[in-house]
């Protein structure tokens, strides 16, 4: 990677991160940055950021120029991956891979990793937070589930691990007994053990663990006096 402090494009720094005093920019320049401001406000509090209309993307940002120098690399790497980062959160390990497939050597990918970091592009504990709320407590998965989309995500896995221990037990009992009760009605009319085997497998596949499994079964079907 070229020295970044040269060859990155400031339009690409993010609205907190652009150097200078707001008293010296022009009427148009501080317009944009206010406009991205509001873009990247939910971004800044932890919240999800708010997705970009590809329109506003510009048509080079994801073609290779040619006879580059590397400055003009640079450029067009950073304005790739931050357009990719506008339009939703990444992790570190997804934006390692943008970088590889640019061509950029190991030196060079930890470079860049390390200013995305530091300029608040990319926070693993962060996303996991996100992804945690996003997937439990919205959409009612299971911790195992949320811990797989995790690890598929490449989301460091210390920060994954916190971030899904983090998780309400209370709110994931809840939300297995609640989706328990809406797929039971579909077992009416089968015997007991059909009964507790389907629906055992389709609390299982929300990624609930076995024991919130056999609580919520339980709840649903009533003890088994066999």
């Amino acid at each position: 990677m070229s020295d970044a402090s040269e060859h990155l494009a400031p339009v690409s720094y993010l609205p907190w991160a652009t150097p200078g005093d707001r008293g010296s920019e022009s009427p148009a320049r501080r317009r944009d940055r206010d406009r991205d401001r509001d873009r990247f406000g939910a971004a800044r509090s932890g919240g999800s950021p708010r997705p970009v209309p590809l329109s506003t993307v510009r048509a080079d940002e994801a073609v290779e120029g040619h006879d580059e120098t590397g400055a003009e690399r640079d450029a067009r790497i950073d304005r790739l991956v931050v357009s990719r980062l506008r339009r939703s959160a990444l992790s570190v390990a997804e934006v390692r891979a943008v970088l590889t497939e640019h061509g950029l050597d190991e030196a060079e990918i930890e470079e860049w990793i390390e200013r995305y970091e530091r300029l608040g592009y990319l926070d693993d504990a962060r996303l996991a937070e996100q992804l945690v709320y996003v997937n439990g407590a919205r959409r009612g998965r299971g911790s195992v589930a949320i811990l797989h989309e995790l690890t598929r995500r490449g989301v460091d896995a210390a920060a994954a691990r916190a971030a899904v221990d983090e998780l309400d037990p209370d709110i994931e009992r809840r939300n297995a007994l609640a989706a328990a009760e809406r797929r039971v009605r579909q077992l009416a009319g089968l015997d007991r053990q059909t009964a507790e085997r389907r629906l055992s497998a389709f609390l299982q596949r929300r990624g609930y663990s076995s024991g919130v499994v056999r609580e919520a079964v339980r709840a649903v079907l009533g003890a088994d006096d066999s």
